[in-house]
């Protein structure tokens, strides 16, 4: 089947590899224990990345999660970034605090005997818009699958992900719900966060500071030398790469109208489109046969139901509208119900010794699509089927041929597939001279498959690689023939670059030095005003309140102006770049008089989700407080390739 394509991500080279590996470790541990020496492999040089308690997440688990992240940020951002920067900015840490939190959770409810059945799954996927069809907007397996197989994920995958957030939707919810809190509470609340705090306001840049000098050579050197990070240029690979996508098979697959039509009798039969034939019954349960076959006689002739059930005196029948085939409790009513004529009965037997009469109100008839209004759909449903199935013939070749030992070249020679040498590039797919290989929206560049430069910038040098999924669904398998490390870049590669930031950092020393001092003047009494005709400024009248605090004014003055009393100076560099703020707090008004009615309930419910969320935080903190939780840096820097980036 063409969408198991990534069942086997790593593809069978890989794990005989990893298999042989294995044996090689056995030894060593054999060879190890014979002289004595027991614990070289101590828990802490385990795969785990994160661990809580027994339960841990491997160094695979985590990259993978790692890679989803990037390419989420890549596609916000328009480029990406090196695993450094993302270290850098704290990303992998984040995601080891959720890792924590749901294997604290997924802990306490194991302990609380919390389970999820298989029909909870199922109905949790059926609710996954994206898994979908775009025709039918019902619930399709085919496309959950193939979801999974771009994403590198196996149902086995899906099902153990859709475990955990189930469990943690009975989990914290159980902690959480029924908090409520107290309408006195409420109005507190509100005033706290509804009052108005007014004040007055000078922005001022760089033209009320005295002229910045330029800086000279050897500030240059030193600025650079200091911040050495900013700097650098980073590593380069070339690299050969064979790279199979849907799109690029898609053009060459032609589509009969056989193919169409079979697969909108599928569709049909799968009642994914149209609608199929439905009855409208209602069902008598009656105790012998002998009542059962009169009712349904007397039914089929003509007589209303209410009439023969209350002659006969039985109970009330079921009813039920729009019954598909199959559709009903009692095997044998489902067929009943689909033998008979419209204003007929059928006997069923119930398998416990009664019977039922199965009275068929109306058929509601099939409700076939019209064919070649759907022709476009159909022909995008069939050529992504068969370019997957093609991709997936593709993946089985290249690993046998990759076990075998075969190179990229013998490989494109042999499947006859383009083998393209790609030029250096950086982590983000941008040549040093600053193009990016982001190709077209139809045919995108490998500068837009953030995987598939993870994979490249981690992989080895010089030999084959694994086969990796595309992002788009499709393949690639790639060998790195050269790299330009990471270096500093020349003084006068950099020296633009460096002048801007130590201009940019003068300015902001001198705008917070002049704002120490102008706030100094305010505290000890000068009016605001004639501090702005100093600054050639404009005061600014400006009214806050937490709950909908200004996003024209720096945080830093809005903290000051929030928790300040009457008379309190604020300052802080402003929401513009190259800005300073200072303001003082003239007046604090309450939020008037107490609310009631729906206003109170909409805040009583506010209150209580804060604070609800505040408890779930402290179970969360309780479960970690209980469980040892152990984070390895060491394999998390491993993971990212971090130390050999360094």
């Amino acid at each position: 089947m063409a969408d198991d394509i990534y069942d086997r991500p790593k593809g069978l080279f890989s794990r005989i590899r990893t298999v042989l590996v294995g044996v090689l470790v056995g030894m060593l541990v054999l060879a190890f224990a014979v002289w004595g020496i027991e614990d070289v492999f101590s828990p802490n040089s385990s795969n785990a990345v994160v661990k809580v308690g027994d339960a841990e997440v491997g160094r695979e688990a985590f990259l993978d999660r790692f890679n989803e992240e990037m390419r989420r940020i890549s596609d916000e951002a328009g480029e990406g970034m090196t695993p450094q920067q993302a270290y850098d900015r704290g990303i992998p840490q984040q995601l080891v605090g959720e890792f924590t939190q749901r294997l604290a959770i997924e802990a306490d409810a194991e302990a609380l005997g919390i389970g999820v059945n298989n029909r909870d799954i199922v109905r949790y996927a059926e609710n996954i818009d994206a898994f979908r069809n775009s025709i039918t907007q019902q619930f399709d397996r085919t496309q959950l699958q193939r979801i999974l197989a771009s994403n590198r994920m196996t149902e086995a995958d899906f099902e153990r992900d859709a475990r955990t957030v189930l469990v943690q939707r009975q989990t914290i919810p159980a902690v959480m719900g029924g908090i409520l809190a107290p309408g006195d509470y409420a109005q507190r609340y509100n005033r706290f966060v509804n009052e108005t705090r007014r004040a007055r306001l000078v922005r001022f840049d760089a033209s009320a500071l005295e002229t910045l000098p330029e800086p000279t050579e050897d500030e240059l050197r030193s600025f650079i030398a200091a911040n050495q990070s900013r700097f650098i240029a980073p590593e380069y690979r070339r690299f050969l790469m064979i790279r199979i996508e849907p799109f690029d098979l898609e053009r060459d697959i032609e589509v009969t109208d056989d193919q169409l039509r079979e697969r909108f009798e599928t569709l049909i039969g799968a009642g994914e489109i149209g609608a199929v034939e439905t009855r409208d019954v209602s069902i008598i349960a009656v105790p012998t046969q002998a009542i059962a076959d009169n009712a349904a006689a007397r039914l089929s002739a003509g007589e209303a139901l209410d009439a023969v059930v209350a002659s006969l005196d039985l109970p009330a029948p079921d009813t039920f509208d729009a019954v598909k085939e199959d559709g009903l409790i009692n095997p044998a009513s489902s067929t009943a119900a689909f033998e008979a004529e419209a204003g007929t009965a059928r006997v069923a037997p119930t398998g416990f010794g009664s019977f039922e009469v199965v009275y068929v109100r109306n058929i509601n008839p099939a409700d076939e699509p019209d064919f070649d209004s759907m022709r476009d759909e159909l022909t995008a449903d069939v050529l992504q089927g068969e370019a997957l199935r093609t991709i997936n013939d593709y993946e089985r070749v290249i690993d046998d041929r990759l076990l075998e030992g075969a190179t990229l070249e013998e490989i494109a020679e042999a499947l006859d597939v383009p083998l393209s040498s790609y030029p250096y590039l950086d982590r983000s797919g941008t040549t040093p001279d600053g193009i990016a290989m982001t190709g077209f929206s139809a045919i995108p560049g490998i500068a837009s498959d953030d995987r598939l430069l993870q994979a490249v910038f981690t992989g080895d040098i010089g030999f084959e690689s694994d086969i990796v999924p595309s992002a788009n669904g499709g393949l690639a398998v790639f060998r790195v023939t050269d790299t330009i490390p990471s270096a500093p870049e020349p003084f006068e590669e950099s020296r633009g670059e460096a002048v801007r930031l130590w201009k940019s950092e003068q300015l902001s020393d001198a705008l917070t030095a002049r704002g120490v001092e102008l706030a100094a003047r305010l505290r000890a009494g000068e009016s605001i005003e004639v501090v702005a005709g100093e600054l050639g400024a404009e005061v600014e009248n400006i009214a806050v309140q937490r709950s909908s605090p200004l996003n024209t004014v720096s945080p830093a003055v809005l903290i000051g102006l929030l928790d300040g009393e009457v008379g309190a100076v604020a300052r802080g560099p402003g929401q513009t770049p190259g800005t300073y703020e200072i303001a003082i707090l003239d007046t604090v008004s309450s939020a008037g008089e107490r609310v009631g009615g729906q206003m109170l309930d909409i805040i009583r419910g506010q209150v209580s989700e804060q604070i609800a969320l505040d408890v779930s935080q402290a179970y969360q903190d309780a479960i970690l407080a209980d469980a040892e939780h152990v984070v390895f840096e060491d394999q998390l820097r491993a993971v990212l390739n971090l130390d050999a980036e360094g």
